[in-house]
């Protein structure tokens, strides 16, 4: 008997990413197929894809009822698994690792993949007519694509994780798009024009159906940033065939009650305190135009607390940091996966290094004043101590 069911999964990530759908694939087989059992939109993409599932997802609940699975959390594993916006209950959770623990241990099944069909098993216990599930990884290999999504939505595909799908954007949208699969529905929002060349060749080959998707700029949301008009777009863009009889009324309310945290959240007025998880190129130029249209200029004192993973590549991004920003603090939140302080230290012009995240906040928030501007950003990894310091609750959107 498993007690721990999170200490369980977490020991899961010791055997690292594992590509390939095989193992995804017969552990599905051995929980009865439940993702023939219900109807799968999958999101592929780099940026946007847990804000595009989390609006697709609140869009859909307006008629149906709705499982999301996304990718990483920010506290809790049961903030993947959300039924109608609720979290996994932890009795099923406990319940399914104990009931398969053996097939998972056969399988050798990683963490992602066991999480993946632990989803997809919850979703049909609870009856969902519909299941969005972000893809972790690429695409081609990723256990979400042996669920056999029937609609894709593809957000902005740039560069990330090339010590794993490729060093350039030709290389990262093959992987990713490679995901499609015969005869499914594909909506894309713009791209750049060698990617959309990609999907519309898969398209073709898997006699699928492409829809490409403009950003409409006239959308109102409760998330800040234009990038995240970009991701309502494709996410409405998706919804709207499915909820054809709900009216725009009920539709625009959705779109202004949408709560997705870590994407230019803001934790306080005075001193302006934002909250971004962004972790690549992409990533931090949308949170550094979103501030600069605050306009950051106004606020007197600007400091930056930031960390980033060892994987990332940001060298085009540290030099607008330094125009933008005072001063740098540095943390490490995750002691596996941060950037160590001495493969960074020397991109910035003023920058302290505070090992502990929470005394790192604590620390800059006590010498901050009521006009200055904080940024918090880098990764999911700030999640425990955001969570501590300002007493927020991630279960909603």
């Amino acid at each position: 008997m498993i007690k721990d069911v999170e200490a369980y999964l977490l020991s899961l990530e010791t055997k690292g990413i594992k590509l390939g759908l095989d193992r995804t694939s017969a552990l599905l087989k051995s929980c009865g197929s439940p993702h023939r059992k219900i109807k799968i939109i999958q999101i592929i993409g780099t940026n946007g894809k847990g804000s595009t599932s989390a609006i697709l997802a609140k869009l859909l609940s307006l008629k149906y009822n709705v499982g999301l699975y996304t990718s990483p959390h920010l506290y809790s594993l049961r903030e993947r698994i959300r039924f109608n916006g609720v979290p996994i209950c932890p009795q099923f959770m406990k319940e399914f690792i104990n009931k398969y623990s053996e097939d998972i241990k056969a399988l050798d099944a990683s963490f992602f993949e066991t999480m993946t069909v632990m989803a997809v098993a919850y979703f049909r216990n609870q009856k969902a007519d519909y299941a969005i599930m972000e893809t972790g990884l690429g695409g081609k290999f990723d256990s979400v694509t042996a669920c056999e999504a029937s609609i894709f939505g593809i957000s902005p595909i740039s560069k990330d994780h090339a010590h794993i799908l490729g060093d350039t954007i030709t290389k990262i949208a093959e992987e990713k798009v490679a995901a499609i699969s015969q005869e499914s529905r594909v909506y894309s929002i713009e791209q750049k024009k060698s990617v959309s060349k990609l999907i519309y060749n898969r398209c073709m080959e898997t006699s699928s159906k492409y829809i490409s998707i403009k950003t409409d700029l006239s959308l109102q949301l409760a998330l800040k940033g234009e990038h995240q008009k970009q991701n309502a777009s494709l996410a409405f863009a998706i919804a709207k065939p499915l909820i054809k009889d709900v009216s725009s009324p009920e539709i625009k309310d959705c779109l202004l009650s949408i709560n997705w945290h870590g994407r230019n959240q803001e934790l306080s007025n005075r001193p302006k305190i934002i909250f971004d998880v962004a972790h690549n190129e992409d990533g931090f130029m949308s949170f550094l135009d979103f501030i600069e249209k605050l306009p950051i200029k106004n606020y007197k004192r600007k400091t930056l607390i930031l960390s980033i993973q060892k994987t990332k590549i940001l060298d085009n991004i540290y030099g607008e940091i330094n125009k933008i920003f005072d001063k740098v603090i540095y943390s490490q939140t995750s002691e596996k996966h941060s950037m160590k302080f001495q493969n960074i230290k020397e991109h910035f012009t003023d920058i302290q290094y505070i090992e502990s995240p929470s005394i790192a906040i604590q620390m800059v928030l006590s010498e901050s004043n009521p006009d200055d501007f904080i940024g918090i950003v880098g990764t999911h990894y700030w999640g425990d101590s955001i969570k501590s310091f300002f007493n927020i609750c991630f279960d909603n959107i």
